[in-house]
């Protein structure tokens, strides 16, 4: 054939024809290839449902389907489009489709390949050209392409197109077993678990759930289907770091298994599988928090070293703390991160904050933070936390700082407690004490005689925490040679240990000596006789309630006897008995220790005279005490020594005896009583009625001195012709001090008529004078012209208030002059015949 022309229709046709039938041949592989493949799914999943393959199997299958697709892809592209069966197989197919072509499309082939064959004839060419395109006429050559199509190509689509819709219908109806392992395939490493009876699901933690770092967790695990004996967690690093861990679960009975994960310090996947791993959960996430959080804290407060203070160690609530300037204060905290550099920041309102570090030790362990300051100014802290990598924790803990100065000591005298009064040849108690809140370092006495002072050793101390001391020092008057009319100063000073020493100093103390004499005369102004009465009433009150407590023991003694005489029980009898001897032996103890008080009342010198009188009468009656007391216990001995020894119950004659001895003793006893009524009790009543007597005298002779001085005040207003605001004040002042003044004569003249009505029948003279001084008071109106005076003040009259509180201390100046005469003759003689003559006492210096 020559190449440079056109070939025949026929050649055209039989050439697309060859096309045709090469993309018919390229589907059937490819669909051929399909069910091949389709097939295989199901093959593939069900070997994984019986072997579960490791995801590297699995993956290893997804990679051969995957390139047996590929190659189905590559050979079926490759014949479509590039492979092209020989002319003569097409003609010879089609002849065999179409037998009514018989050998015509292979003559016409051979007959075109005659046309072109170079060695023949031309004209043998051109009757071979002719032949073909005469043959090509008498063909329906459109007809010839649609004979090499494939007649099997539609059942294979059919096949596939079944085997498809079978593998989707699968799919969606063979539930999450297929889908799964769809998903295996699929996502080879995925989260998808096996097939299996036994379905286990990890119920906590939740998607969402978070635990702290270096905290725990419960991990709670669910079991459906077939129950499983055993199950495992596995936590895997989720961060790739750590080792993969694998624990047992604890069964609770109900289909759920727990295990607990301590000290989780990466985030974990987890996964719950029994022990061949046939069945496992989809994994689950538990994630950190890694905000660093405050757990315990500790603070150590050292104080300083001057306090002798040992540091110490406390639980840390981040609460105020109260510490001693110059304390060294550590806190220590400790949290669930592995720190870094934190702070402690100090606003003192002054300045800028201070600001200190808050991070771990060199030495560890990096879990705690530590940092340190030395108290020296109050104010707020706040606490900052940072981890390692620089998390900040969410929360920032304040508290308040407050701190204490080191106080000066505290010092007081003791004793003496204020100035007064001593005695010569006394030997005075000296009593100092001394505190400081952190340690005294010295405590010194100072006395002094008339500004000369004695050395005396301070008291020092070598521990550094002596907070209190009480020093004592004994004042002996003799050995410091003081005499009457010197003067003895007393004060003491302490020193505390603080680096910058403070001192602190007592009071003074003022002690006048005087002699024992002047002593007596100056209590006696001040002595009430009332008072010294109920000193010796309460002591015979208490001598009459020994005298009952012997009256009861007595009647005892009597009903005992009179009972074992009618109706004897030696048991019982023998308990009363011995009941009623021991309260006998306790009250003898207790009348003895009477007649010692009695013995040693009052003072060797007392105030006055006449207690010298009763002080010897008390011995008296405490003799006469003893005395009792030893008579009943040798007749209570004579009448025990009547029986026999216990447990015999006592005789008749021995109860009669024991009776009669304590009726004897009761008997004694009251006779003393009432001897010291006589003798001290209605003496002191009488003395202290005129004494009363006595006291309004002295009442009076003290209100008309006060008159005096209200006058004398009142003058350096008299004169002035205009007084101004401050003069008007004074004048008020005094005009109220003039009003009481009224209301103390109108007391004081009720009280004379009182007290002499009650005076007369003893002591007559002295209350006539007291009944005279109140008569005269009334005459003349004192209490009246008070009240004038005072209102004229209270008036601002300066002049006229002046002249009447002059005419009433005249008034009073010239009553005192009589009444003192006339009560100090009637007191005297009554004094005289109470005691003297009535009682046998010695008056002396009294009243």
């Amino acid at each position: 054939m020559n190449p440079t022309t056109t070939p025949p229709p026929v050649i055209e046709t039989l050439q697309q024809a060859g096309a045709v039938h090469s993309r018919h041949r390229a589907a059937m592989l490819l669909l051929r290839g399909g069910l091949i493949l389709l097939g295989s799914i199901p093959l593939l999943m069900l070997a994984d449902v019986l072997g579960h393959f490791p995801d590297p199997v699995r993956l290893a299958g997804v990679v051969l389907f995957v390139a047996g697709a590929l190659a189905v892809l590559v050979m079926v592209a490759f014949i479509a489009w590039w492979v092209r069966p020989p002319l003569l197989r097409i003609a010879r197919l089609l002849e065999e489709r179409n037998p009514a072509l018989g050998s015509k499309l292979v003559n016409i082939l051979q007959l075109d390949a005659a046309s072109g064959h170079g060695e023949s004839a031309e004209l043998t060419r051109a009757l071979a050209r002719r032949a073909v395109e005469d043959a090509s006429e008498a063909l329906d050559l459109p007809a010839l392409p649609p004979l090499a199509r494939e007649p099997r190509l539609p059942d294979r689509a059919w096949w596939f197109a079944g085997l498809a819709g079978l593998l989707g219908l699968l799919t969606i109806f063979g539930g999450p077993a297929v889908r799964t392992e769809w998903l295996r395939y699929l996502d080879p490493y995925g989260d998808h678990p096996p097939f299996s009876l036994t379905r286990l699901e990890i119920l906590k933690p939740a998607p969402t759930d978070q635990v702290l770092y270096g905290g725990g967790f419960t991990v709670l695990a669910g079991a459906t289907g077939h129950q499983p004996k055993e199950l495992f967690l596995t936590a895997k690093p989720a961060d790739g770091s750590g080792g993969t861990v694998t624990l047992p679960m604890a069964a609770r009975g109900d289909g759920t298994f727990v295990a607990r994960l301590d000290h989780i310090v990466h985030p974990l996947e987890l996964t719950a599988h029994t022990a061949d791993g046939g069945s496992r959960s989809q994994r689950r996430m538990l994630s950190l928090i890694l905000v660093p959080q405050w757990e315990a804290a500790v603070v150590r407060l050292a104080p300083p070293a001057y306090t002798g203070q040992k540091a110490r160690e406390m639980s840390y609530r981040f609460t105020g703390l109260q510490v001693l300037e110059g304390s060294e204060i550590g806190f220590a905290v400790a949290s669930n991160r592995p720190l870094g550099t934190g702070g402690v920041m100090l606003e003192t309102g002054a300045g800028e904050p201070a600001r200190f570090p808050l991070a771990p030790a060199p030495e560890g362990p990096p879990d705690t933070a530590r940092a340190t300051l030395v108290a020296s100014q109050s104010g707020r802290l706040t606490f900052s936390l940072t981890d390692a990598e620089g998390n900040v924790a969410a929360e920032h803990p304040t508290a308040t700082l407050t701190v204490t100065r080191d106080q000066p000591p505290a010092i007081a005298l003791a004793t003496p407690e204020e100035d007064s009064l001593v005695v010569e040849n006394l030997t005075i108690p000296v009593a100092v004490d001394a505190t400081d809140d952190y340690g005294l370092r010295s405590v010194r006495l100072h006395i002094g005689v008339n500004d000369r002072f004695v050395a005396l050793d301070p008291a020092a101390f070598e521990r550094p925490d002596v907070r209190r001391h009480r020093l004592e020092h004994q004042l002996d008057l003799a050995k410091l040679g003081a005499k009457a009319g010197d003067r003895i100063t007393v004060f003491a000073e302490a020193i505390d240990t603080r680096p910058d020493p403070q001192v602190t100093r007592t009071v003074t103390r003022r002690l006048e000596v005087i002699t024992e004499a002047d002593y007596n005369k100056r209590l006696r102004e001040q002595a009430d006789v009332a008072l010294i009465a109920g000193k010796y009433e309460d002591l015979l009150e208490r001598f009459e309630q020994a005298i009952a407590e012997q009256r009861r023991i007595e009647g005892a003694f009597a009903a005992l006897r009179e009972r074992a005489a009618t109706q004897p029980d030696g048991e019982r009898d023998l308990k009363e008995f011995t009941k009623a001897f021991a309260e006998q032996h306790e009250l003898n103890g207790r009348l003895e220790q009477m007649a010692d008080e009695m013995e040693d009342f009052g003072r060797d010198n007392p105030v006055y005279d006449f207690e010298q009188g009763l002080h010897e009468k008390l011995r008296e009656q405490g003799s006469a005490i003893r005395d009792s007391v030893k008579r009943q216990r040798e007749d209570a001995e004579r009448a025990l020594a009547k029986s026999e020894d216990p447990p015999t119950p006592p005789t008749g004659e021995t109860m009669q005896d024991t009776e009669h001895a304590a009726r004897e003793q009761r008997e004694r006893l009251q006779g003393g009583a009432d001897r010291a009524r006589e003798e001290i009790t209605e003496p002191l009543a009488d003395l202290a009625r005129l004494h009363e007597l006595m006291k309004d005298f002295n009442r009076f002779q003290q209100l008309a001195r006060e008159q005096r001085d209200l006058a004398d005040q009142a003058k350096a207003y008299q004169d002035k012709p205009q007084l101004n605001a401050e003069d008007r004040a004074a004048l008020r002042d005094l005009g109220a001090r003039q009003r009481e003044q009224a209301g103390k004569l109108d007391q004081l003249a009720r009280k004379l008529k009182h007290d002499a009505e009650a005076a007369k029948e003893k002591f007559p003279e002295a209350a006539a004078a007291a009944g005279e001084l109140a008569d005269q008071m009334d005459a003349a109106e004192m209490p009246g012209l008070a009240r004038g005076a005072a209102r004229s003040m209270l008036e601002a009259k300066a002049a006229q208030g002046h002249g009447q509180a002059r005419n009433l201390a005249e008034e009073m100046d010239r009553l005192m002059e009589d009444a003192a005469q006339a009560g100090q003759q009637g007191v005297a003689g009554g004094l005289d015949r109470a005691l003297r003559a009535q009682r046998g006492l010695n008056p002396g210096d009294t009243l």
